[in-house]
């Protein structure tokens, strides 16, 4: 619990780690009930849900207002999200009317450590409140391996290298545009039953000459099989990528996008709404690729998560 500043108004800070649960769920662990004879906390109440807090996850942040909040922003490791109005749920603590909540991420990359999380409250009478929360960043060991591309791959021809770069500026601006409110519909899910290599955040020598960075999750889907959106949202991008071959991104909204590559067929259009479940394209081996399968990843306010801590988030 912190006080909120000089005033009598309390302002409580409860951390919420997410089940490990051997299938993906939205469930999560509960806060522990106030002891015997402790004063009860009046205020508003922020609350942080993860799987864990390491390189390559997601961070949830609800703030369960008291009705006293007229708005409120998070920031973490750089990146500041607006909060916003939080869809209702059963299975969440605190869940309201008035509530608040923003995604953020720890990407995969970042450096373990201290850190610190803070939430600015603007109070309805114009106050404003800074709420500080120390938090450790631990380290998580990610597998690597060794794969065979064709040549072209991994040194692309002088030929290529305007669409390659053309290609990386449109990805990063399709992904960089916030669009300020959620458009998902409940939890995320799978985008097909397959299971998946467990390959996130893998270390690679391609070729024996090009090191890089995996920074989705690797499925085992047949070709040809459908591949189906992870939640609802908006389609940013539906391409033919040289590395990532047919890709669909789609824009869930906050800051959070999921993308599908190395597709057969495309089977939705820039700027079409999708919903949750819905088809998006078919499993294939375009792009850089050594045979079927669907590349599946997650970007929330461009850091780099594991899709499938996305799939725990309690929403």
């Amino acid at each position: 619990m912190i006080r909120a500043g000089k005033a009598a108004v309390r302002t409580a800070v409860v951390l919420a780690a997410l089940a490990a649960l051997a299938t993906p769920g939205p469930a999560v662990r509960q806060a522990e009930p106030a002891p015997a004879g402790a004063s009860a906390t009046t205020g508003p109440v922020i609350r942080l849900a993860y799987r864990s807090l390491q390189p390559g996850e997601p961070v949830l942040v609800f703030l369960d207002n008291d009705g006293t909040v007229r708005s409120a922003s998070v920031s973490l490791l750089g990146k500041t999200a607006e909060m916003r109005a939080a869809p209702s749920s059963p299975t969440r603590l605190g869940s309201g009317s008035g509530d608040l909540f923003a995604f953020l991420g720890i990407d995969v990359q970042a450096k373990t450590g201290p850190c610190v999380m803070t939430v600015k409250l603007r109070r309805a009478g114009g106050a404003v409140e800074n709420v500080r929360k120390d938090l450790v960043i631990i380290e998580r060991k990610f597998p690597s391996t060794k794969l065979q591309f064709k040549p072209e791959y991994v040194t692309p021809p002088a030929s290529l290298q305007a669409r390659i770069k053309r290609e990386s500026e449109l990805l990063a601006l399709a992904t960089s545009v916030v669009t300020p409110e959620w458009l998902g519909d409940g939890p995320f899910a799978l985008p097909h039953d397959a299971p998946s290599w467990s390959n996130f955040g893998q270390r690679r020598l391609n070729n024996n000459v090009l090191q890089s960075l995996h920074t989705g999750l690797d499925v085992r889907v047949p070709f040809g099989e459908p591949i189906r959106a992870s939640n609802a949202g908006r389609v940013v991008m539906a391409s033919d990528l040289y590395y990532g071959g047919k890709t669909v991104i789609v824009d869930h909204g906050l800051g959070v996008f999921s993308s599908y590559g190395h597709m057969s067929g495309l089977l939705v259009k820039r700027g079409e709404a999708v919903r949750k479940g819905q088809t998006v394209g078919l499993c294939g081996t375009t792009g850089r690729s050594t045979g079927p399968h669907l590349h599946w990843s997650f970007k929330v306010l461009e850091t780099r998560v594991d899709p499938e801590a996305m799939l725990r988030l309690p929403l």
